[in-house]
């Protein structure tokens, strides 16, 4: 996404809304949508019932709910807050390539204030009963001033944990709530959600609207979370998927693009570059039809879970680098 700002880079944070998207990498302050998602097409009947025989739990169960975290909810690395039973991810958005000397030094410092939180609440469905989601938890932190950790801001209420906000900085917390209130839940069984974020992406030479998706798994018999990154390819060919060990703690390289008029930058775009490294595996054909933009809003939850167990279940090709083969694009 490109935004038109007075022609100066003293004022790139005006334009610095979309560096948010990539802590997906980046991003977030942002709840469930009110309306509910529409009525996914029914699986087959074998879809169905290996689904259920994999993932180990009885119907009808209660799927996982999407929440916008609250303000001052506080957590660090290795504990989540109160109330919940995972860290999923941090990712802290790094401005790594581009036109990175048009930026002022504090687009730097501010970039890397603002982080995405996914977390994730995983409970027994009874006292012999299997584990289950119950909920997955999005927002935007903050590293807290005088101890470790990070607290949970929002645009009306940063607290006092944080330390101190600029205008600016307040401007970009709340452009980025606004921009990351089109997550979704895509699908979401009681052992698995898949979390859909539209996110500026490099794609070949350029940046581009994609649909990043974060898609959590659940061992029913041991509470064990699983955590898959997703970065779809525009072309049609197999989208890119790495396992990441929650809580996966991770940078959001950015790259930046400035459009200049006479010679002065006048607007910026960011975009994240690549989605964490992590444990790569080939992508059956099967599993990139149900998650391809075009079909993810009518196929089956269920469907799409036995997708992802099955492809959890082949084997590691090489654990990437955190920029894998994309660092450098689009220099």
């Amino acid at each position: 996404m490109s935004i038109l700002v007075k022609a100066t880079p003293r004022v790139w944070l005006r334009g610095a809304v979309v560096l948010l998207i990539a802590v997906p990498l980046l991003a977030g302050g942002f709840g469930p949508s009110r309306e509910s998602p529409p009525e996914p097409a029914s699986p087959s009947e074998a879809e169905s019932t290996a689904a259920t025989d994999t993932a180990g739990f009885a119907a009808p169960a209660i799927r996982p709910r999407l929440i916008r975290l609250a303000s001052g909810t506080r957590f660090t690395d290795v504990r989540p807050p109160a109330g919940w039973s995972h860290l999923v991810l941090k990712s802290t958005p790094m401005l790594s390539s581009g036109a990175l000397d048009t930026l002022s030094k504090e687009a730097f410092e501010t970039a890397r204030r603002i982080r995405l939180v996914i977390l994730a609440d995983v409970e027994r469905t009874s006292n012999e009963g299997p584990f289950a989601l119950a909920r997955v938890g999005v927002g935007l932190a903050a590293p807290t001033v005088g101890e470790p950790g990070d607290v949970v801001v929002t645009a009306t209420n940063v607290g006092d944990a944080s330390g101190e906000w600029s205008t600016k900085e307040r401007i970009i917390l709340a452009a980025g709530s606004r921009e990351l209130g089109q997550s979704t839940l895509a699908a979401a069984t009681p052992g698995f959600a898949l979390l859909r974020t539209p996110t500026t992406c490099v794609s070949g030479k350029e940046h581009a609207t994609l649909d990043v998706l974060y898609a959590m798994l659940l061992d029913p018999a041991t509470g064990r979370l699983r955590l898959f990154a997703c970065k779809p390819s525009p072309d049609g060919s197999a989208p890119v998927i790495r396992e990441l060990d929650p809580p996966a703690i991770v940078d959001g390289p950015l790259h930046v693009k400035a459009r200049t008029f006479a010679g002065i930058p006048v607007s910026w775009s960011f975009a994240m570059i690549d989605v964490p490294g992590g444990d790569e595996r080939s992508v059956p054909p099967e599993l990139a039809r149900l998650i391809a933009p075009e079909r993810l809003e009518t196929a089956d939850a269920v469907a799409i879970e036995w997708a992802f167990r099955a492809f959890a279940e082949r084997p590691a090709v090489s654990p990437t680098a955190r920029a894998g083969s994309a660092a450098g694009q689009g220099d």
